[in-house]
């Protein structure tokens, strides 16, 4: 019996027709920078997508322009700042580094309990926080305190600007610094060079602890570099008594200083006219005797000037 064989091939599944879809207009985007208007008026073409027609177009998303590669500017377009005259330039400086009042300093610890110096305010400044007082404001009614807008960062910019700003940092502003724990610190941070820039100090505590007041003889040794003080204000009771007491305390801490501007000069009591004291020196209780505080503080600051001469020996 013959039999017949027939070959059965695998049948192959018909493959789906794809669907070809128009092909959608859009602007072209260029990711690199140009001025060209051509490429100004690319921006506001339209997208022809296919949309029924009265429909809400969609938002676009804001895209910033691409930001290319920074290059210098050209020398044109760069402020002369450096050219300016110099009256114009400390103009510039006195702005950015003077205040219309005292700079109040306050003394405080900073990364790696470092001593460091702050702008002081009406919460901080005269603050002891340990005995909860206010040690200078408790005396004064009202004190108007408050942080000048200081640009201190503008000596970092380099050399130049740092030599031309010193001076007026230093020299143009009054320094209230809060005891003689800040006028140390302050002193030590500035250095040498700047101490002799300095014009004006207002002390409003000697210090509210032995610890602190026994930072005012080391303060007024390093004050012995700023030769160029024309007002030291001691705006803090230095001791109690008459002004031969005072006079006596006040050298006791101060006679560094006192000698360094009298070498400086050329005279050897040049300092007792730079120093000026205040009511907080004055007992009150000597107004019984008739005298008023302008007359009790006149003859306190004569006393304390005669015990001072007479302690330089002249």
């Amino acid at each position: 019996m013959d039999f017949i064989h027939t070959s059965s091939s695998a049948v192959k599944p018909q493959a789906t027709p794809l669907r070809i879809l128009p092909k959608r207009k859009r602007k072209e985007t260029s990711y690199f920078p140009s001025d060209s208007e051509s490429d100004l008026d690319a921006h506001e073409a339209e997208d022809y997508d296919s949309e029924p027609e009265g429909a809400r177009p969609a938002k676009r998303a804001k895209t910033d322009p691409a930001v290319g590669p920074s290059k210098p500017l050209p020398k044109k377009k760069i402020f002369p700042f450096y050219s300016l005259p110099a009256e114009l330039k400390n103009k510039i400086y006195s702005y950015a580094l003077t205040g219309d009042g005292p700079i109040y300093l306050i003394s405080k610890r900073k990364h790696h309990y470092r001593h460091a110096i702050a702008l002081g305010d009406t919460d901080s400044f005269g603050k002891d926080s340990r005995r909860g007082s206010y040690g200078y404001m408790r005396q004064n009614d009202n004190p108007v305190i408050h942080k000048p807008p200081l640009v201190p960062q503008l000596l970092g910019l380099n050399r130049q600007i740092r030599g031309e700003t010193q001076p007026i940092l230093y020299g143009a502003n009054i320094f209230a610094v809060e005891d003689m724990k800040a006028l140390h610190t302050f002193l030590a941070n500035i250095g040498p060079k700047n101490c002799e820039y300095l014009q004006q100090i207002s002390i409003k505590q000697l210090g509210h602890s032995r610890t602190t007041s026994s930072l005012a003889y080391p303060a007024f040794v390093l004050l012995a570099n700023a030769v160029n003080l024309t007002r030291l204000e001691m705006d803090c009771a230095i001791s109690w008594g008459d002004g031969d007491r005072i006079g006596r305390a006040f050298w006791r801490e101060a006679h560094h200083w006192i000698e360094s501007v009298g070498r400086h000069k050329g005279r050897r009591d040049a300092a007792l006219d730079i120093v000026e004291l205040t009511m907080k020196n004055v007992s009150l209780w000597l107004e019984r005797f008739g005298k008023t505080r302008q007359q009790l503080l006149e003859e306190l600051v004569a006393d304390f000037r005669s015990e001072l001469r007479y302690l330089l020996k002249l």
